[in-house]
Protein backbone atom coordinates (compact mmCIF):
# COMPACT_ATOMS: atom_id res chain seq x y z
CA UNK A 1 0.00 0.00 0.00
CA UNK A 2 1.22 3.82 -1.00
CA UNK A 3 2.48 6.23 1.62
CA UNK A 4 -0.27 8.43 -0.20
CA UNK A 5 -2.95 5.72 0.37
CA UNK A 6 -2.04 5.39 3.98
CA UNK A 7 -2.38 9.13 4.74
CA UNK A 8 -5.53 9.12 3.33
CA UNK A 9 -7.16 6.61 5.14
CA UNK A 10 -5.41 8.97 8.45
CA UNK A 11 -8.60 10.83 10.10
CA UNK A 12 -6.03 13.63 10.68
CA UNK A 13 -3.47 15.56 8.73
CA UNK A 14 -1.28 16.15 11.78
CA UNK A 15 1.60 14.28 10.81
CA UNK A 16 1.70 15.68 7.46
CA UNK A 17 2.19 19.05 8.82
CA UNK A 18 4.81 17.70 11.04
CA UNK A 19 6.66 16.24 8.49
CA UNK A 20 6.50 19.54 6.94
CA UNK A 21 9.05 21.04 9.95
CA UNK A 22 12.90 20.74 9.54
CA UNK A 23 14.07 18.48 11.34
CA UNK A 24 14.83 19.71 15.18
CA UNK A 25 11.30 21.67 14.93
CA UNK A 26 9.78 17.81 14.46
CA UNK A 27 11.51 16.52 17.04
CA UNK A 28 10.85 19.44 19.23
CA UNK A 29 6.85 19.34 18.21
CA UNK A 30 6.82 16.06 18.42
CA UNK A 31 8.12 16.20 22.20
CA UNK A 32 6.25 18.96 23.74
CA UNK A 33 2.88 19.10 21.62
CA UNK A 34 1.46 16.23 23.52
CA UNK A 35 3.19 18.29 26.81
CA UNK A 36 0.80 21.35 25.27
CA UNK A 37 -1.99 19.56 24.86
CA UNK A 38 -2.15 18.04 28.37
CA UNK A 39 -1.79 14.11 27.07
CA UNK A 40 0.63 11.48 27.09
CA UNK A 41 2.68 10.75 24.16
CA UNK A 42 1.47 7.58 23.25
CA UNK A 43 -2.17 9.52 23.16
CA UNK A 44 -0.49 12.04 20.73
CA UNK A 45 1.09 9.51 18.76
CA UNK A 46 -1.92 7.15 18.59
CA UNK A 47 -3.61 10.29 17.13
CA UNK A 48 -0.88 11.23 14.21
CA UNK A 49 -2.27 7.50 12.91
CA UNK A 50 -6.16 7.43 13.99
CA UNK A 51 -7.64 5.64 10.47
CA UNK A 52 -11.27 7.54 9.81
CA UNK A 53 -12.65 3.87 10.71
CA UNK A 54 -11.42 4.46 14.46
CA UNK A 55 -14.13 6.60 16.77
CA UNK A 56 -10.79 8.23 18.52
CA UNK A 57 -11.49 11.85 18.29
CA UNK A 58 -9.53 14.32 19.33
CA UNK A 59 -11.20 17.52 21.29
CA UNK A 60 -11.96 20.71 19.48
CA UNK A 61 -9.38 22.64 22.09
CA UNK A 62 -6.66 20.15 21.68
CA UNK A 63 -6.71 20.78 17.64
CA UNK A 64 -7.24 24.25 18.08
CA UNK A 65 -3.63 24.17 19.93
CA UNK A 66 -1.82 21.78 17.45
CA UNK A 67 -3.84 24.22 14.35
CA UNK A 68 -2.14 27.19 16.18
CA UNK A 69 1.21 25.49 16.72
CA UNK A 70 0.80 25.06 12.28
CA UNK A 71 -0.20 28.75 12.13
CA UNK A 72 -3.24 26.72 10.13
CA UNK A 73 -7.00 26.19 10.70
CA UNK A 74 -8.82 22.95 12.00
CA UNK A 75 -10.20 22.62 8.55
CA UNK A 76 -6.70 21.93 7.48
CA UNK A 77 -6.06 19.14 10.13
CA UNK A 78 -9.08 17.16 8.99
CA UNK A 79 -8.60 14.70 6.44
CA UNK A 80 -12.32 15.35 4.89
CA UNK A 81 -14.32 17.16 2.92
CA UNK A 82 -16.82 19.34 5.40
CA UNK A 83 -20.06 20.11 3.85
CA UNK A 84 -21.09 23.93 3.64
CA UNK A 85 -24.95 24.48 5.11
CA UNK A 86 -26.00 27.61 5.00
CA UNK A 87 -29.95 28.11 6.35
CA UNK A 88 -31.26 27.47 2.41
CA UNK A 89 -29.52 24.17 2.04
CA UNK A 90 -30.44 23.24 5.86
CA UNK A 91 -34.19 23.93 5.13
CA UNK A 92 -34.18 21.82 2.00
CA UNK A 93 -32.62 19.16 3.85
CA UNK A 94 -34.81 16.10 5.05
CA UNK A 95 -33.76 14.29 8.67
CA UNK A 96 -32.56 11.68 6.61
CA UNK A 97 -30.74 13.35 4.56
CA UNK A 98 -28.80 15.68 7.05
CA UNK A 99 -28.53 12.45 9.06
CA UNK A 100 -26.51 10.94 5.94
CA UNK A 101 -24.50 14.06 5.19
CA UNK A 102 -23.28 14.60 8.56
CA UNK A 103 -22.03 11.61 9.23
CA UNK A 104 -24.63 10.88 12.08
CA UNK A 105 -26.21 7.70 13.32
CA UNK A 106 -30.17 7.53 14.35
Amino acid sequence: MSIEMNTNKRKYNILKFLKRLPYNEYTIAKRKLPVACKVSKRTFERWLYVTKKERLEISADKLALIANYFNCTIEELLNNKIPKHNTHTLDKLHNQDLIKSLNLTK
